[in-house]
């Protein structure tokens, strides 16, 4: 810790002393972002966590749409969207690439303030944003379960009282792209407002489906054609009250994705083209509602949140050996309340809370083997429920030093009846391969210590300790089924600096998790047979540097950059009978990072220790320009040029070399006229400017056992480009 305060205050030392001359007289200065991380309003720089905010012009000026593309903004996130439309993150390391039904993320997402528990709702695209705020490390007191690696808050616009506007968008490019967008807001009398938004978007498929003859052709895969639509109602009646309804509808269509797969008859040797055999689509609906309520009783204000989110996933699938198709519905239901209560009493600030989530699921996934018949995942009745109580207070000892600190109690509880089964033709159970049944309950007490000094009006030095869970779960069978929960310790101090009369922003973070009782794929007995199991192992640590900046170096220029320096590793990692990998001894001679003693007879005991962390690139970079020209003819010109940079990575733990993605950059550029009325604005643009091939997932396949034979990979978009038109009135 000591370590990483200095290194803290060295940097500190040293902006000190950069040449203030540089700013004298300087008509520019960085915008004020402010930020709710800590369920209350707050300027950025003054917030003593780690945290990236994205402001919705940024996001729609650089073409982040989802929450996938949010990976290139962000130090140490990386973002991977599944075939079945599933986001899989991980910052710093921690993540899940369980996106089931029965899989939680560890890092919690938020849309309005409601929590997103599954990885498919996580895909809703981002328009009308005023801001989507990134908070790294561990947030147990303030967020509770499944926030170990941090949380993703998602703010849309808000109606506003009293005044009309309008906008709307049209994107056209490569893929046959078309992007359609609109807003209106509406002011009803003086203290109700109606803001009604919708965004249209489609393109061809990626991948480009090979036809092998008669009967064997599927389509395309990586398309997209989402429909999405939002209200949000604000109903003001006094100075001390506030109510905002929402609703809000996305619907994914096309064929979506499907694994890029490895045996020797189904690939083409091109990630862009595939001897694909089924046609794929998707038929998935989302629909969520919920409320915030505001009163402000003078000594405290009293927040409630009441959130509800359904979906409805109906897809296709293509089985990655042998090409038949899968077929997976599913329906989820979920409840979630949170009553909060803050105050800023002088020198105190403090917030209260209780929490409660529920969740309702059913799932039919069938896999066709032969002969017309299936192997059936029915699992009728899958519920989880947890209930939180919170605080967290921050005390000011003087006018410069601040201490903190937060506690929270989660109690949860997770369920399911069901099983896998045989089926025929006309969908009717033949025979029970094994029953699928868990009930288990855990609970967890988080908790938080903090400090924060300012070592000028512009310059504060902060550092945590602090605690988080992610909730246990379980697998199929009947007995002895269930995996403990996660659990995380952060030790972290930063920096935040504003220099040269807020022209230059340098903040910086150092960090170190003692991470344990991970969540980990092994091979374990179900009904008397082996089979994967998710297990827990017992240790990682993982330490590293990150660095932020933004500079206007004149009315008309801007620099951006992030770059991350990221340690992760498995300190104490041993899966005692092994898995189907260090188990196949045709794996003796393979290339990998874990030790498996091959002359003992399987399963065999393989450890993992001293082997780096999946999805962790040792470094990121971005770095972005933008120059500002003023023709003669009126309006303005906007160019920028951005770019990502990242080292090699493990995809998998295995450390496989199929599974290694090597170093990479990838580059945007645009061009933007704006009117001189600011009416309108025509954008030229260019992403993945270097049309590389950047594998984000894959993963090699455990029915075989083999280490050069994979069930599925994954690749970021190729290089597209287009024009984009935008309209405000």
């Amino acid at each position: 810790m000591r370590t990483v305060l200095f290194t803290s205050a060295a940097l500190a030392v040293v902006c000190f002393n950069a040449p203030v001359a540089f700013a004298q007289d300087a008509p520019v200065a960085l915008d004020e972002v402010v930020i709710t991380a800590q369920r209350r309003s707050e300027n950025l720089q003054k917030t003593p966590l780690t945290v990236s905010a994205v402001t919705g012009d940024k996001l729609e000026s650089q073409g982040v749409k989802t929450v996938v593309d949010l990976a290139s903004q962000v130090p140490a996130l990386q973002i991977t969207s599944s075939g079945s439309g599933a986001a899989q993150v991980f910052l710093r390391g921690i993540g899940s690439t369980n996106t089931t039904e029965v899989g939680d993320p560890a890092v919690a997402y938020h849309i309005d303030g409601i929590y997103q528990a599954r990885s498919t709702s996580v895909g809703a695209l981002f328009y009308d944003i005023d801001r989507v705020e990134v908070l790294r490390g561990p947030q147990g007191t303030l967020y509770g379960r499944n926030a170990t690696a941090g949380a993703i808050n998602v703010i849309t616009k808000k109606p506003v009282l009293g005044e009309y506007e309008g906008a709307g968008s049209i994107e056209v490019g490569n893929y046959s792209a078309v992007t359609t967008s609109g807003l209106i807001n509406v002011p009803i009398g003086d203290t109700l407002a109606v803001r009604a938004s919708f965004q249209q978007s489609r393109h061809d498929g990626y991948v480009n489906a090979i036809n092998q003859g008669p009967g064997t052709g599927g389509n395309d895969r990586y398309d997209q054609d989402d429909k999405s639509a939002r209200v949000r109602v604000l109903w003001k009646p006094s100075d001390n009250f506030s109510l905002i309804l929402n609703a809000d509808y996305l619907h994914q269509g096309g064929a979506g994705g499907g694994d890029g797969t490895y045996g020797t008859t189904r690939v083409t040797g091109d990630p862009w083209s595939c001897y694909c055999s089924t046609n794929l689509y998707r038929n998935n609906r989302f629909f969520s509602t919920g409320a915030e309520a505001n009163w402000d009783l003078g000594f405290a204000n009293l927040t409630y949140l009441v959130g509800y989110n359904f979906s409805k996933l109906d897809r296709t699938g293509e089985n990655a050996s042998t090409g038949a198709p899968n077929y997976f519905l599913g329906k989820d239901y979920t409840w979630s309340h949170e009553l909060r209560l803050g105050g800023d009493a002088g020198k105190l600030k403090w917030v209260v809370g209780l929490y409660r989530f529920t969740e309702d699921n059913n799932v039919d996934f069938r896999v066709f083997l032969a002969n017309n018949s299936y192997l059936s995942f029915i699992q009728p009745e899958i519920t989880a429920e947890s209930i939180a109580v919170f605080g967290q207070t921050t005390y000011e000892v003087t006018d410069r030093f601040r201490v903190t600190g937060g506690l929270r109690y989660t109690e949860d509880k997770k369920g399911r009846v069901g099983g896998t089964y045989l089926t025929n033709s006309a969908g009717a159970i033949v025979s029970t391969v094994v029953a699928n049944v868990a009930d288990a309950k855990w609970d967890a007490t988080n908790w938080k210590l903090g400090a924060d000094f300012d070592l000028t009006s512009t310059s504060m030095l902060y550092a945590n300790v602090a605690t988080g869970y992610k909730a246990g779960g379980y697998y199929d069978g009947i007995a002895d089924n269930v995996y403990a929960p996660e659990k995380i310790t952060s030790y972290e101090a930063g920096v935040k600096n504003r220099f040269l009369d807020n022209r230059l922003q340098v903040n910086a973070t150092a960090f170190l998790y003692d991470y344990r009782d991970f969540q980990v794929s092994a091979l374990g007995t179900i009904g008397g047979q082996d089979a994967t199991v998710t297990l827990n192992a017992d240790k990682a640590k993982i330490y590293g540097l990150e660095f932020e900046t933004n500079l206007a170096l004149t009315e008309h220029d801007r620099i951006d950059a992030t770059l991350g320096w990221l340690h992760a590793e498995y300190t104490d990692f041993v899966l005692p009978r092994g898995d189907s990998f260090s188990n196949n001894n045709a794996n003796a001679s393979v290339a990998a990072c874990y030790t498996a003693n091959y002359a003992a007879a399987a399963p065999r005991s393989t450890d993992f220790s001293g082997c780096r962390m999946a999805r962790t690139p040792e470094w990121t970079f971005n770095l972005g320009y933008q120059h500002i020209w003023e023709p003669s003819f009126g309006g303005t010109l906007t160019g920028r040029i951005q770019t990502h940079y990242e080292t090699s990575k493990n995809l998998e733990y295995h450390g496989f070399a199929q599974n290694k993605e090597g170093a990479f950059t990838k580059t945007d550029v645009s061009l933007t006229y704006a009117s001189p009325d600011d009416r309108w604005t025509l954008q030229g643009f260019v992403r993945n400017l270097e049309d590389d091939d950047v594998r984000t997932a894959s993963a090699p396949n455990s029915t075989t056992g083999l280490a050069t034979n994979g069930a599925g990979e994954f690749y970021a978009p190729p290089r597209t480009y287009g024009l984009r038109l935008g309209v405000t009135f």
